[in-house]
């Protein structure tokens, strides 16, 4: 998803819409937003703040947190906490809080899924090709023997204060939360540092905080991949966020090919292949972007039966299909829902 804010410089996927005041408590009425745009965990970053004069200093804070949960959360970094944990695998391991944090959320995410999002596929990850950065993927991966999937593994994570314990035998991929834990933090981060409004999308994963008292309704357009924003396609609408977290998942844009099939990055734990679906992308709100992101995650493992597994958790979802039709839960706000002009 692509915030739609004033844009940078040309050169950024943003429309030219302006966030929008929302009632009696908008937040410091006649300050012009900003926009910054850069490249952190392997993806872009958009970050709008609702006063562009302490916009630098917002970026420059959220590019040092996305620093943290970088060198705190990569799984592909040697010097990262989450490699050290998984490489002690059936030790307790200390790691940064911040690594704790990004745990727990993906425990949580597992947990309220029954393990339809989990967090222990990183052997699987590796063993299927994807062992670097997309960009140094190249399209192509070695046929590697597969690892036996086990059932429940994130079940025996451990964590004690700041150390953690990962099972012999399994490793830790934040993929599936991370960037949405990395949004959730740089947007807290920066309400209760500077005091401002604030909208920040971490490869699409969408996070929207305020000051109390304040509120800023921000337009954020609403796409498969950034190709699809950029073309223009059919599928793509507007839609406004002012609290909490929107956030896609999408099947169209990481994908390999590994002994002649095809995969892309959204596994099936039950299956140990790329989740079979009728679902391009799934867009879907929450509290936060984490919740945001683990329902939509789970929503492409799910398949057909998605719909009614949203609608029974309430959970306010736009899926499109491979088809180009939009099926919506119904908790959906179909009324803010607008073509992106």
């Amino acid at each position: 998803m692509t915030l739609a804010l004033h844009p940078a410089t040309p050169a950024v996927p943003v429309s030219t819409h302006t966030p929008q005041e929302a009632g009696d408590t908008a937040y410091h009425r006649g300050a012009q937003p900003a926009l910054r745009t850069w490249r952190a965990l392997g993806t872009y970053v958009h970050l709008g703040v609702a006063d562009a004069t302490v916009a630098d200093d917002a970026a420059a804070l959220a590019a040092a947190v996305l620093d943290d949960v970088d060198a705190a959360c990569s799984r592909f970094r040697p010097d990262s906490d989450l490699v050290r944990a998984n490489q002690a695998g059936g030790q307790w391991v200390s790691v940064n809080p911040i690594l704790v944090g990004a745990i727990r959320v993906a425990l949580r995410a597992a947990d309220s899924t029954d393990g339809l999002v989990d967090p222990t596929l990183g052997e699987l990850m590796v063993a299927a090709g994807y062992d670097r950065t997309f960009a140094q993927l190249g399209g192509r991966a070695d046929a590697n023997a597969l690892p036996t999937l086990v059932s429940r593994g994130w079940a025996d994570v451990r964590i004690e204060g700041t150390q953690v314990q990962v099972p012999t035998g399994l490793a830790l991929d934040l993929g599936a939360t991370g960037k949405a834990f990395a949004a959730d933090l740089v947007a807290l981060t920066l309400v209760e540092q500077l005091d401002v409004a604030v909208v920040v999308s971490v490869g699409g994963d969408i996070r929207a905080h305020a000051p109390e008292g304040a509120e800023v309704t921000w337009p954020v357009d609403v796409a498969a991949d950034l190709r699809a924003w950029s073309d223009n396609d059919p599928g793509v609408c507007r839609v406004s966020l002012t609290a909490g977290g929107l956030a896609t998942s999408s099947v169209t844009a990481r994908r390999w090919v590994r002994a002649g099939s095809t995969w892309h990055h959204v596994l099936d734990p039950r299956t140990g292949r790329p989740a079979q679906t009728p679902w391009l992308a799934v867009t879907a709100y929450g509290a936060c972007a984490a919740d945001a992101n683990t329902a939509t995650t789970a929503a492409i493992v799910l398949g057909e039966s998605a719909p009614d597994w949203l609608a029974e958790h309430d959970v306010a979802a736009r899926l499109l299909a491979a088809d180009g039709s939009v099926h919506r839960t119904p908790t959906w706000p179909i009324q803010l829902e607008e073509p992106r002009t």
